[in-house]
């Protein structure tokens, strides 16, 4: 397996090390690379991604690099600082797993991934499945992890027992959105944001393989111009908060301006939707619209890198500003619009009227956004991402982490469900 290159013989490339030259260009690359990096060149044919042999960079930090405000890292990097004042002890982990009995704890152990198991992590539908297979398939894929202990909450908020909601660990959780507005559940500064359970799979809500998602509407979205779509702000969903029902009372007042209904399934079978009412609109029918509205839900709403990728205008309801991992790229008027006046009918009646009179500039955050979601939630940019959380965290291990007793060999906890 190849995870830095330097430590890739350089026999394997027949090349001067000096020399930096398209991997994309190899014609035997399928055979030298693990599919991790086929995956540069299968994304974009014409990738001219270059690196040298003797890098001492590891390929994530080559494909992504540091940039201190709009890289792919560099939201982990500040929110990581908050535990990098002192190395984490044993202690430390036994403090956690008290403190947080809805956590998932998980090890690596010699590039091994196992699941220890808990009397009752919190868990909904096969939210930790899809994220415990991420983790699986990053182990595979990248040597050299260090041993860990690692903590990971996959409710909407991340809970603890109430007597150490104010408590600041040493240890942090990851987990998949936090907000410096809401005080309820763990401390926003104890959370380090980890990528969805979604950009895995979310069979539940019908939405499938993040991978093959990703492609299905993003070509819905290039085969439809932008000028051919309908000029209302679209949304679907569950009315689970006043947010959500404000916008459909909108729909109601304004139907021309705006299209906001409720669906609702009507069966399950293994808690995967069966059927929907019939405002039920797949999301690469969401394309045919030019602006789509994010909204919210019980926190945050996984739904927004599905709406960018239409090349629509996002119009995007911060409410209270629940955070994924890679909203830092977000800005206001360049790749999303961000709208703060939730109640205020003039302000979005105004917005509308704005961007239906400056159809180029919605047209280019449309494009802005699209592009967005395609480079830094492309397959490749979630494997880089859990590297880096598992290569980050990793630093700030101080004692050596031994097999846990009851342990489970990660592949078989995920077939034996």
């Amino acid at each position: 397996m190849i995870y830095s290159f330097k430590q890739t013989p350089l026999l394997l490339f027949n090349v001067n090390p000096k020399i930096s030259f398209n991997i994309c260009d190899l014609s035997d690359r399928e055979y030298i690379f693990k599919p991790f990096f086929n995956a540069i060149c299968n994304e974009n044919p014409r990738n001219k991604f270059q690196f040298s042999v003797n890098s001492k960079s590891h390929i994530c930090d080559q494909l992504y690099p540091h940039h201190p405000e709009k890289g792919l890292y560099s939201q982990l990097l500040i929110d990581i600082q908050t535990f990098s004042k002192r190395k984490i002890v044993k202690e430390d982990i036994e403090n956690i797993s008290a403190s947080c009995q809805s956590c998932h704890h998980i090890q690596i152990i010699n590039n091994t991934l196992y699941h220890i198991p808990r009397k009752n992590p919190g868990d909904y539908e096969t939210r930790s499945r899809s994220v415990k297979t991420m983790l699986k398939l990053i182990t595979e894929t990248f040597q050299n992890m260090t041993d860990m202990d690692l903590f990971f909450n996959v409710q909407d908020v991340a809970e603890i027992l109430e007597q150490f909601r104010e408590t600041l660990f040493n240890v942090p959780v990851f987990a998949l959105t936090k907000s410096k507005k809401v005080k309820h559940g763990l401390r926003h500064e104890n959370i380090i944001l980890m990528p969805c359970f979604t950009l895995w799979s979310w069979p539940e809500a019908r939405t499938g393989r993040w991978k093959g998602k990703l492609n299905s509407i993003l070509n819905a979205g290039l085969r439809l111009k932008f000028e051919e779509r309908t000029s209302k702000a679209f949304w679907r969903g569950v009315f689970n908060n006043g947010g959500r029902r404000w916008f459909h009372s909108l729909s109601v007042k304004y139907p021309n301006l705006v299209d906001v209904k409720e669906n609702t399934w009507s069966g399950r079978a293994n808690a995967i939707a069966l059927t929907g009412s019939v405002a039920y609109t797949t999301l690469e029918d969401h394309c045919k619209f030019k602006y789509l509205l994010h909204i919210e839900g019980g926190s945050y709403s996984s739904r927004l890198k599905y709406l960018l990728l239409c090349g629509s205008t996002v119009i995007y309801d911060r409410g209270n500003h629940w955070d994924e991992y890679w909203y830092h790229l977000l800005e206001h008027n360049q790749n999303v619009i961000l709208f703060e006046k939730r109640g205020n009918e003039d302000e979005f009646k105004k917005l509308h009227e704005f961007l239906s009179k400056n159809e180029d500039k919605a047209k280019e955050i449309g494009n802005q956004g699209r592009q967005l979601v395609s480079h830094y939630l492309s397959e490749n940019a979630i494997s880089c991402f859990w590297w880096k959380i598992l290569d980050e965290y990793g630093k700030l291990i101080g004692y050596k982490p031994t097999l846990h007793s009851d342990a489970i060999p990660m592949e078989d906890y995920l077939l034996g469900r």
